[in-house]
């Protein structure tokens, strides 16, 4: 039976509609990285073409790095010369910095790392939050990874993006005023209340640790939409500790790895969402009510003409079935 959900946060809409699915094992692509070599002489992330990008930080220092943060050479916001001009229309300059976080081997994606590689990859990334934090003209630093060019990746070496921008994405904005209006009714914060919410019932919840809950989202927007929430509750996912940044790793290689294997590594994006830095005005900023997550979008479905036209995704798997195929 088709239903219409609403997400309890930001208010939108998706149509779950079961009728168009296939069995969930069917929703197989094509590997990434079938046939990806450990080394390509002719990639520019891969050990040897440290000379081809200019670097900001090398972890560990040494030839035998495993993390390198390097400026995106097509990036899509540079530092410039900040103006805001306000007419009819409204622009701003495109001010903020667009950077790249390699891992090492060309052929091992997040879901085959090690933990304690992706945990030095989560401590790179909230060192560079913090620098870029310093700049008083960001509002908002988006971290995020492509996996396949289905995802957006026009290189096939493993790889995250960094980029600070002197907005709030709407999307965010959204959430965030979502989060805002939720703890001014119930002076409780919905992502806490999701998670009781979701143990209760438990038919979503795909993985439970000490520290963290992982669900298939009520309102997915495409199938095997997964969140990660830590219990705990935060606002900024760069207050994390040692003990959490090592259970994060654990909980993200298990879960993309669950994807890798059960849907034969396919196509993927993640993506942090975090409270937006307290000098921003754009928003408000009530960290009470907000609660840092971590969100895993395999790209299996397309768009077509009802989804542009009106903005609903339309989801033929239900949630409940995907928590069941990954936690199985």
């Amino acid at each position: 039976m088709s239903e219409f959900r609403q997400n309890p946060i930001t208010k939108q809409w998706v149509l779950i509609a079961p009728k168009r699915a296939m069995r969930p094992d069917q929703y197989k692509t094509y590997s990434v990285m079938a046939g990806v070599p450990e080394l390509d002489s002719r990639c520019v992330f891969c050990p040897g073409q440290e000379e081809s990008n200019k670097e900001l930080l090398r972890v560990p220092d040494g030839k035998e790095w495993k993390v390198r943060v390097i400026e995106n050479k097509f990036h899509a916001l540079d530092s410039m010369k900040v103006y805001r001009h306000k007419d009819f229309y409204v622009s701003m300059a495109g001010h903020g910095s667009h950077e790249v976080v390699v891992t090492r081997k060309h052929n091992e994606p997040v879901a085959m790392q090690s933990a304690s590689d992706i945990e030095l990859s989560l401590g790179t990334f909230i060192d560079r939050y913090k620098m870029l934090a310093e700049d008083e003209e960001i509002a908002y630093v988006q971290i995020f990874h492509n996996h396949g060019r289905d995802a957006g990746a026009s290189l096939i070496h493993p790889h995250y993006q960094i980029m600070a921008t002197p907005i709030i994405p709407p999307h965010l904005h959204s959430e965030i005023s979502g989060c805002y209006h939720y703890y001014q009714l119930n002076r409780t914060c919905i992502y806490c209340d999701i998670i009781k919410e979701e143990l209760s019932v438990k038919d979503r919840v795909v993985m439970e640790t000490e520290d963290f809950v992982v669900i298939s989202a009520y309102a997915s927007r495409k199938p095997f939409e997964t969140w990660i929430l830590p219990k705990k509750h935060g606002a900024k996912f760069e207050q994390m500790n040692t003990g959490e940044k090592k259970a994060l790793a654990y909980v993200l290689k298990t879960v993309l790895g669950q994807l890798y294997t059960k849907l034969s590594d396919p196509p993927l994006n993640f993506y942090f969402h975090t409270m937006p830095f307290v000098h921003s005005k754009h928003t408000m900023q009530e960290e009470g009510s907000y609660h840092w997550h971590l969100t895993v979008f395999p790209r299996i479905t397309i768009w077509a003409g009802f989804e542009y036209a009106t903005g609903i995704p339309v989801n033929p798997v239900p949630p409940e079935e995907s928590a069941k195929f990954l936690k199985g």
